[in-house]
């Protein structure tokens, strides 16, 4: 990603008059560094993103987690980390803001941004693991993964003509407590789920999407591909339905 590096100060010496300022600002970098480590994220990309590197989240830029500038030990992360591992990637501006990165283990990472209104963060991080005829992966490794990500699933399908595919619904149990409650209760009950619902769920549109999950869905939606106790594909996504109405139409809103 060839993107500016953002500058880093020099230290300087306090004066005993400093201090009460330095503490403000050492309260207000840990109640950063709490947030940065109460977020989601797929290969350290969390949703609520800024495609634009100063106007950082939680101090941290995007360029920064392509460069792996905070660390690869970041909690709730499902997917690993882009530094060390980044093929290429291009910003595509049409026909609306995202990235498309390619790790050099064959996965792929798209990133959606907002309208500019809205600020042009992530709505949307993507991450796919192709098709493969010799899977190595594990997949009892990949669903204990997930789950110590993101926890244990609020949904779970089986689609009928599908069985070797597992899909795992999980609402952002970082929002407050009113909406998580609302997209929770929203969410549908497996066993209203119809046959031809579960068959369709992998190839939903966002509009689709919308109106399984509920129109203000925040969350993790996987879905596991498997041949034996091996896994031959993966979809994972962290997505968050009402900041995507900035450049979709997705119908109305709760």
């Amino acid at each position: 990603m060839s993107r500016r590096r953002l500058r880093r100060s020099g230290s300087r010496g306090l004066s005993l008059l400093a201090l009460p300022g330095l503490a403000l600002i050492l309260l207000l970098a840990a109640v950063a560094t709490a947030g940065a480590a109460d977020r989601w994220r797929l290969c350290s990309v969390p949703l609520d993103m800024p495609l634009d590197d100063r106007e950082a989240l939680d101090n941290q830029a995007l360029e920064g987690l392509y460069q792996g500038d905070y660390g690869h030990d970041m909690a709730h992360n499902y997917g690993g980390y882009i530094a060390g591992n980044l093929k290429d990637s291009v910003l595509t501006e049409w026909p609306f803001y995202h990235i498309q990165t390619t790790l050099k283990d064959g996965r792929l990472l798209q990133l959606w941004f907002s309208s500019g209104t809205d600020g042009r963060k992530t709505f949307g991080v993507h991450l796919e693991l192709p098709w493969s005829d010799k899977p190595k992966r594990s997949l009892k490794a990949e669903r204990e993964a997930i789950e110590a990500a993101f926890g244990a699933p609020d949904v779970e399908l089986g689609p009928p003509s599908l069985t070797s595919q597992k899909i795992l619904v999980i609402a952002d149990r970082t929002m407050d407590k009113d909406r998580y409650a609302a997209v929770v209760a929203r969410l549908p009950k497996v066993d209203h789920i119809s046959h031809d619902d579960a068959d369709r769920f992998w190839k939903l549109d966002l509009q689709e999407l919308a109106k399984f999950l509920g129109p203000d869905f925040r969350g993790a939606v996987v879905i596991l591909n498997s041949q034996g106790d091996k896994l031959v594909s993966e979809q994972a996504e962290l997505i968050d339905l009402s900041r995507a109405r900035s450049v979709f139409d997705l119908g109305a809103a709760k």
